[in-house]
């Protein structure tokens, strides 16, 4: 077992109910302290308090040992006399020494000294631990979409259109798209925050597809993307990797290129086909060579469309924007990360 104790500690100080569980206690846990020191010198793993009553916790992830068991004893009796000199709150303490194998023994050691022994697998707080990250830090389970709509300019005549509200068969007539199509591409609209509907089901620009618009270059053709215009959606993007599917899709194929490059440059289509699959995490959904091919293609085409990579046949290219992209996007990913985590150091 190759586990680390503080990462198992940083899993049970950030979430006291999975501490709960492994104590195999009822009440609410509240981390009173973490590492605390005591006046030998020597550091109580966790302290928390639950009612009026103090979880002393002392956390192995090797075989129990005596030693362990006199550790926790003397952590007690140091407690205690903490409170007898008023410098701890007061209230009973229950000592618990956690590992994930404890012998009967230590088990007679542990009922000796009044220390209540935990059996436990360190691989269950971890996997409860990314149990509850999923449930509310979205990249986790944030893959690319598939829209089948292989280019962003294609929404241009979508959203030029879109001087005031209207419903999506007014649209229809204005640009002369399908209903179907316009509802496809509506789709991708809102995946990058550029439209939105109205609560009487009418479509609108967005504040970010207002400025989006308002960028356009009027003499070029309609299906240009001026330079302030992905600018636009490149800080957009930049600010909240994880807002949408499409907008994580983008990222990991700028990303893709940029990680690839460091083994060859240009970077081969076949590399890339592989590795953004897997970053995104549709190693199962992507298997077969054609939709690999295809969601490749799409997204390789947004990301080229905003000047963050550029293609070449069947070669990928970083450019200086992308770079750029790429620095700033990891400095905002990393810090929206380490909020969703939310582990206490």
């Amino acid at each position: 077992m190759i586990v680390r104790e503080s990462q198992v500690e940083d899993v049970l100080a950030t979430y006291p109910d999975i501490a709960k569980e492994i104590l195999g206690i009822k009440e609410d846990l509240t981390l009173l302290a973490r590492q605390k020191v005591m006046p030998s010198g020597q550091r109580i793993d966790l302290l928390f308090v639950a009612d009026s009553r103090l979880k002393l916790v002392e956390l192995k992830v090797e075989k129990c040992i005596s030693d362990f068991v006199y550790q926790v004893r003397d952590y007690r009796t140091e407690l205690i006399e903490l409170q007898n000199g008023n410098k701890l709150v007061a209230g009973d303490i229950d000592a618990f020494l956690l590992s994930p194998e404890i012998d009967q023994e230590q088990r007679d050691l542990c009922e000796d000294a009044g220390i209540i022994p935990r059996e436990y697998l360190p691989q269950d707080v971890l996997d409860a631990f990314f149990s509850r990250l999923r449930s509310f830090a979205n990249f986790i389970t944030l893959k690319p979409a598939d829209h089948g709509l292989w280019q962003i300019h294609l929404l241009n005549r979508l959203l030029y259109a879109l001087s005031e509200k209207k419903m999506r068969k007014e649209l229809a007539q204005d640009t002369g798209l399908s209903l179907s199509t316009v509802s496809s591409y509506f789709r991708l609209a809102k995946d990058l925050y550029l439209m939105e509907t109205t609560d009487d089901k009418k479509y609108q620009l967005t504040t970010l597809g207002k400025k989006y618009v308002w960028a356009r270059d009027i003499k070029a053709p309609i299906d240009f993307i001026s330079d302030e215009q992905s600018r636009i959606l490149q800080d957009f993007i930049i600010k909240d990797p994880f807002i949408s599917r499409t907008v994580f899709g983008i990222y990991t194929m700028v990303e893709t290129v940029f990680t690839l490059s460091k083994n060859t440059y240009p970077v081969p289509l076949d590399m890339v086909m592989s590795y953004f699959r897997e970053s995104s995490g549709k190693y199962f959904e992507w298997s077969a060579r054609k939709t690999m091919l295809d969601v490749n293609k799409m997204y390789s085409n947004y990301a080229a469309e905003l000047g963050l990579i550029g293609r070449i046949g069947d070669k990928f290219y970083i450019t200086p924007d992308g770079v750029r992209f790429i620095l700033l996007l990891q400095l905002h990913k990393t810090i929206k990360i380490i909020d969703a985590l939310g582990i206490s150091r």
